[in-house]
């Protein structure tokens, strides 16, 4: 093969090689499409359950706190679990996370997260703009975006309160 057909392919090659080279490591369908590794909150609703009395069982809310959202996708713990939340104004159901401003503070790091969900939010589509999350200690704000109810984790005791209650959360909303 000559020099001189094989010059005019190679050019017709390059811009595809650059173009290749040059697309982003976007997350596959059903994944959020945040930059990979960051960290992520989730608001959670949960079912306390005693192991010894079934009848024992309740609702909670929290905020579970992941330093890379890779590591939250397969029923992983979180690194940071906030206190226990229950609405009481709802005779002690799950936190009522939308149109309200709520300050969730998690005890181990002694930080406070206000969240800050629209209240239409329920109504929006999986992966849906549901509001934001700020980090006062930092300044930092997380985007939030509607989650689809999949179950984030189990814990069983001994769990971060002490007692004999496991954890089992959804995800309503996450925030990065």
């Amino acid at each position: 093969m000559k020099l001189s057909t094989l010059l005019p392919v190679s050019f017709t090659l390059l811009p595809s090689l650059v173009a290749a080279s040059a697309i982003p490591d976007v997350a596959p369908r059903h994944e959020s499409l945040s930059k990979r590794g960051g960290e992520v909150n989730y608001l959670t609703n949960c079912e306390r359950g005693n192991q010894y009395n079934a009848y024992d069982n309740y609702p909670a809310s929290y905020v579970a706190w992941y330093s890379n959202v890779d590591n939250s996708q397969s029923g992983q713990r979180p690194d940071s679990l906030s206190s226990e939340y229950r609405n009481w104004d709802a005779g002690g159901d799950y936190l009522h996370w939308e149109g309200q401003e709520q300050d969730i503070y998690f005890p181990d790091s002694g930080v406070t997260v206000q969240t800050h969900i629209d209240g239409n939010a329920q109504s929006r589509g999986f992966g849906d703009y549901a509001g934001y999350a700020y980090r006062p200690a930092d300044g930092k704000t997380f985007n939030c975006y509607k989650d689809d109810s999949r179950t984030l984790f189990r814990w069983d005791p001994p769990v971060p309160d002490g007692t004999a209650h496991s954890i089992l959360c959804w995800s309503i909303y996450w925030c990065v």
